[in-house]
């Protein structure tokens, strides 16, 4: 019976070292500002969202800028307009560099003029950490019309489309210099 007891005990302790070794990384890597998170996870939890064009609403559903603009509103109290071209005018630019989870992501096309415009907006979310088929891959957050993958979902900046047409990077959010990835575990991935 004591030997028993006594294999209880070391699995109980293995197992609680198991869990502590685990969790170190988890409780040790750096996070956001919890502005930041709550932009991120107001967003995220519109995931599916469909995507309408000129839409500012969950019950709508959501063009790019109507998106974005709604989750600020909604995690911030901040007024952004609901144009992306307008949007990209309004906020402070970075470089890839100085971005983190949170900033906004801009992408335009060329016009037959050779000049570029802002056609679409996101909220970046960083370095993708899970599997799958973003992992290894930054991401952002947008609502998006295109064939099969529409209305809010979750986007590589590598996808050829969307690598062709980065623009820039824009600020809404105090810089927080942490670290430059997402949950996997809140992101829903469509393959």
């Amino acid at each position: 019976m004591n030997s028993i007891k006594t294999t209880y005990r070391k699995l109980a302790i293995a197992l609680a070292v198991f869990a502590a070794l685990i969790a170190i990384p988890i409780i040790a890597a750096p996070k956001v500002s919890s502005k930041r998170q709550k932009l991120i996870d107001t967003g995220l939890a519109l995931q599916g969202t469909p995507y309408k064009y000129a839409g500012r609403t969950p019950k709508s559903g959501f063009d790019c800028s109507g998106f974005v603009s709604y989750v600020a509103k909604e995690a911030l109290g901040l007024k952004l307009t609901a144009q992306a071209s307008q949007m990209y005018a309004d906020v402070p630019h970075i470089s890839a560099d100085e971005r983190e989870p949170g900033d906004l992501i801009f992408f335009a096309i060329k016009g037959n003029d050779g000049i570029y415009r802002i056609s679409h907006v996101g909220i970046y979310l960083g370095l993708y950490t899970g599997e799958g088929k973003f992992s290894g891959q930054r991401v952002f957050l947008h609502s998006a019309s295109d064939g099969p993958y529409t209305g809010v979902i979750v986007s590589s900046i590598e996808e050829n489309y969307w690598k062709n047409h980065f623009y820039g990077y824009g600020r809404i959010v105090p810089a927080t210099s942490m670290e430059d990835q997402i949950d996997a575990e809140k992101v829903s991935v469509t393959d």
